[in-house]
């Protein structure tokens, strides 16, 4: 049985029940073209493609003659991946539908899924110069833009809207985020603050800015910006994760762990949350607390390399060496080419009187990672204490050639000449070169020798070597 029923003016709601009343029941029922198009649009806002291709094609057999609704169907292939069959469908009915903003829309977002970029951008081009409602299209155009990480391309459709309307607030965001994956930082901070000074209580707003803050090396607004956002909505579990890496880089340990464990209370991914938590405590000083967590963090992930470097290392510290160097084994069997696990295990050897199989560890360190002026200097001392016959000056100069002459290496040297073999002149030479090439492997040496940088016979030294580079 066939009704004719010409409700013109229901509303969405009615006619998209009529059309599930009707789905059924098996009944077929009359809905006039604004009608389909209502209920299409329903569910393609829901992403529900089925009923919206069911609709369409109800739609196409009652109105043949609809051009619009061939668009539509057009739309729901695209999104299906029919990407040829909707090509075809479009450029068939663009005659017709030479004004129709959808026809442009679909067909730049097939040419983007077929990595046809520059035709697709002709498309949306086409589009936002016949659209009536040019905001909307633009801000479309620039999502789709942004799905396939065209941002340098999204940025124009972008700030064309900005042009008409500059408190366009998606608009901004979009724009904001855009310039933060080109690297833009300063701009994409600039943006996000003309988003928050009209919005204030964006929390996507500052959880962003936050991110680019943090970028940029400027972790103390990064907090400051996860902070508002925190208190936007106090659940925004990344938000605290965020603001714990910030307060981390920022020296703010304690500060930190009350970030990680609110973040862990509000997520189930807890196993690198617990890993930083064991690096705060670490770092603090407990090494009780550290070990505990490195556990769970092993419990979770057997095959964490780095949960069994860090506990290998909290045992050391706790003087259980012979643990110690067993978690640093583990550590070596999953990833045997990290320069740090090496050094950690030659300190173990050498607190547990092994000075050979330090020098060996040393060795396959600095193999890794020749560029550690600490793990230079040790192994210089160990094999002069185990060795007699040792030639420290041969042994140098063949680092040296091997090596062309490294920054690490010339520091190296330095240390060498100035507090072993008290050479204070050949010192000098190689401190000045290493300096010219490198200043920031100082902090190294300040780090982990700060009696003997912090000397007056060194700082002598080293006034003369930046003196002689200045």
């Amino acid at each position: 049985m066939q009704e004719f029923l010409h409700a013109s003016h229901d509303d969405t709601t009615q006619a998209v029940e009529r059309f599930e009343q009707m789905i059924s029941t098996d009944k077929i029922v009359y809905f006039d073209v604004h009608q389909i198009e209502s209920i299409y649009d329903f569910y393609m806002d829901k992403a529900l493609l089925d009923q919206a291709k069911r609709i369409i094609e109800i739609g196409i057999s009652q109105h043949p003659d609809s051009s619009g609704l061939v668009v539509k169907k057009a739309t729901v292939l695209s999104e299906e991946g029919q990407l040829d069959e909707a090509f075809a469908l479009l450029m068939n009915i663009i005659p017709l539908e030479s004004k129709n903003v959808d026809v442009y829309l679909t067909l730049g977002w097939i040419m983007l899924q077929k990595s046809e970029f520059k035709s697709a951008l002709k498309y949306y081009e086409k589009a936002s110069l016949i659209a009536d409602n040019e905001e909307d299209v633009l801000l479309d155009i620039a999502y789709n833009l942004s799905q396939f990480e065209l941002f340098n391309d999204t940025i124009p459709f972008l700030k064309q809207l900005l042009a008409k309307n500059p408190t366009n607030e998606n608009a901004l965001f979009e724009l904001a985020f855009s310039l933060d994956k080109i690297l833009e930082y300063d701009q994409s901070i600039a943006i996000y603050e003309k988003l928050l000074n009209i919005n204030p209580f964006s929390e996507n707003g500052w959880y962003n800015i936050g991110i680019v803050y943090n970028k940029t090396g400027d972790y103390i607004n990064a907090s400051k910006a996860y902070d508002f956002a925190i208190s936007i909505n106090p659940d925004h579990s990344e938000a605290y994760f965020n603001k714990g890496n910030c307060l981390v880089q920022n020296g703010y340990i304690k500060e930190a762990l009350d970030s990680y464990l609110e973040y862990i209370s509000l997520t189930q991914d807890k196993s690198l949350t617990y890993q930083y938590i064991a690096d705060c405590w670490e770092q603090l000083g407990d090494y009780e607390m550290a070990i505990r967590f490195y556990q769970l963090v092993i419990k979770d992930t057997p095959q964490n390399p780095d949960a069994w470097y860090g506990l290998g290392t909290s045992l050391i510290e706790m003087k259980q060496y012979q643990n110690g160097l067993q978690s640093i084994d583990q550590a070596i069997s999953i990833n045997p080419v990290n320069a740090d696990y090496w050094f950690a295990h030659a300190r173990g050897l050498f607190e547990v009187d092994q000075p050979a199989d330090a020098v060996r560890s040393l060795e396959n360190g600095l193999n890794i990672d020749p560029d550690e002026v600490t793990g230079w200097f040790e192994l210089i001392k160990l094999k002069m204490s185990i060795e007699k016959e040792f030639d420290v000056i041969e042994f140098l100069e063949e680092v040296k050639k091997r090596y062309n002459e490294s920054p690490a290496v010339l520091y190296t040297m330095a240390l060498v000449n100035f507090q072993l073999l008290d050479n204070s002149e050949m010192a000098l030479v190689h401190l000045t070169k290493a300096l010219s090439l490198n200043t920031e492997m100082l902090n190294t040496i300040k780090e982990d020798y700060d009696d003997l940088y912090s000397s007056t016979a060194f700082q002598n030294l080293l006034n003369t070597a930046q003196s002689r580079t200045a």
